[in-house]
């Protein structure tokens, strides 16, 4: 049997761990990244490959439902994956040619199989339609939500949501963007490097990249990503964190001398930003519910070298503080996280309806709890990765009938974003970052 190829094998190991096991596909391909010596082509292919047949699930069972006549589920696991990766690369990968996928995917199918499924994945992969323009998609004028959640490998859930939230042609621009993926950005570590001379340093090293927004620190890669094993990285000059999630420590405005807390910390991008906005003259607390990542959060802190942050893990509705004892709270609280699906495309095969409403109960118990723990005349920052209703707008209303705080605008630059008094949102389909929505309340007597 001849060697099947490395790369292609650890894709097919990470999408069985996430399709039958249920394990998350960033950490899955992490930690497969770790116990593989693949060159830096082979890790990006590697990431092409796994995110891609993640990301077009649906349409990628659309194209084989025509092409295998038993049921696909029926199909032994490790087969149905190296088809459904097969068929992405005829349908996604210019650069991967025919004879090649068919080949790859027949020597997968042999080390996983025996011979009768590898002649099954042979005769498949060699009938599979090379463009999405050969597919026979549902009609868009007779079923058009039908047509975007095969289109663009939606569940019919979030599909009819988004358009009764966002009406139709938004809906569909959502799902277009939804399902690019997103470019890798960094947030320099201005306790350490200037953002200009960092970006100076990285394109003469001869990596492609821009300013892509006015947020001060952020730099986006053009293509390809930063090895965390970088002398950037390592001398802990940036961090890997998207422009929207920036926006919180902005939008907070913390100062040097406050008492700040991260409700939901991990794995700690909002907190060493925070330290770094106030050149690390406040006093922080960083918390999170999951002990695993709480040491996410510590190992930032010490490679970002930064200092005045006390670490605790426990669940924040029920923070171990005295009521009033911060100046400014940030809470990036737990959601949906249907903004990030650029980045995490399993998130749409794990999510249920029912989940809206159990993470929107949470959010607002945290944000209460936040309440609570502020000083009077205090800021609040409500922030959520999410476009829902329920955990957006309808989290702030149900506050706000309390009394308790009002909404105040942040700094100017960020009107952008601004879509009312104290609430900002950020859209993939527009602004090329992750779906957020950010809110600023003051506490009041």
């Amino acid at each position: 049997m001849a060697k099947v190829d490395v790369v292609r094998d650890t894709a097919i190991q990470v999408l069985l761990r996430v399709f039958d096991r249920g394990a998350y596909l960033d950490l899955a391909a992490d930690a497969a990244l770790r116990k593989k010596p693949l060159t830096e082509r082979g890790k990006r292919f590697f990431t092409h490959l796994v995110c891609g047949t993640v990301r077009h699930l649906r349409l990628l069972d659309f194209v084989l439902k025509d092409l295998v006549r038993q049921p696909l589920l029926e199909l032994p696991s490790p087969i149905l994956c190296i088809l459904r990766m097969g068929v992405f690369q005829a349908l996604f990968c210019r650069q991967v040619t025919p004879p090649a996928l068919v080949h790859t995917s027949v020597e997968l199918a042999k080390k996983y199989g025996h011979s009768g499924t590898a002649r099954l994945v042979n005769a498949v992969l060699r009938r599979a339609p090379r463009s999405i323009d050969d597919l026979r998609l549902p009609s868009p004028d007779h079923a058009r939500e039908h047509y975007l959640a095969v289109r663009y490998s939606m569940p019919d859930w979030i599909v009819k949501l988004w358009i009764s939230e966002e009406g139709t042609d938004e809906a569909e621009q959502l799902c277009v963007a939804s399902n690019d993926a997103a470019s890798a950005t960094l947030r320099a570590n201005t306790c350490r490097i200037r953002p200009e001379i960092l970006l100076a340093e990285l394109l003469t090293k001869g990596y492609q990249v821009c300013k892509a927004t006015v947020i001060p620190e952020e730099i986006t890669l053009r293509e390809g990503s930063l090895p965390l094993r970088s002398k950037w990285f390592r001398e802990g000059l940036c961090m890997m964190q998207d422009p929207a999630a920036m926006l919180g420590a902005h939008l907070l405005e913390p100062m040097g001398g406050e008492r700040i807390l991260d409700m939901c910390a991990a794995p700690g991008g909002k907190t060493t930003h925070i330290a770094e906005r106030t050149r690390c003259a406040a006093t922080i607390i960083a918390g999170d519910s999951n002990i695993s990542r709480v040491k996410l959060i510590l190992e930032n802190i010490k490679r970002l070298q930064e200092s005045n942050i006390c670490i605790y893990c426990g669940d924040g509705t029920v923070a171990p503080f005295r009521c009033a004892s911060f100046d400014r709270i940030i809470v990036d609280a737990p959601c949906s996280g249907l903004g990030t699906l650029r980045r995490h495309p399993d998130i749409k095969w794990r999510l249920q309806p029912s989940d809206i409403e159990r993470c929107a109960a949470k959010q607002r118990e945290l944000l209460r709890s936040a309440i609570s723990l502020c000083k009077n005349g205090g800021i609040i920052v409500y922030g959520v990765c999410t476009f829902t209703r329920a955990e957006t707008e309808g989290v702030i209303d149900s506050i706000l009938e309390t009394k308790q705080v009002l909404l105040e605008d942040g700094p100017e630059w960020l009107n952008r974003w601004k879509i009312g008094r104290g609430k900002y949102r950020t859209k993939p389909q527009r602004d090329n970052m992750d779906g957020f929505f950010w809110t600023r309340l003051r506490k009041q007597s």
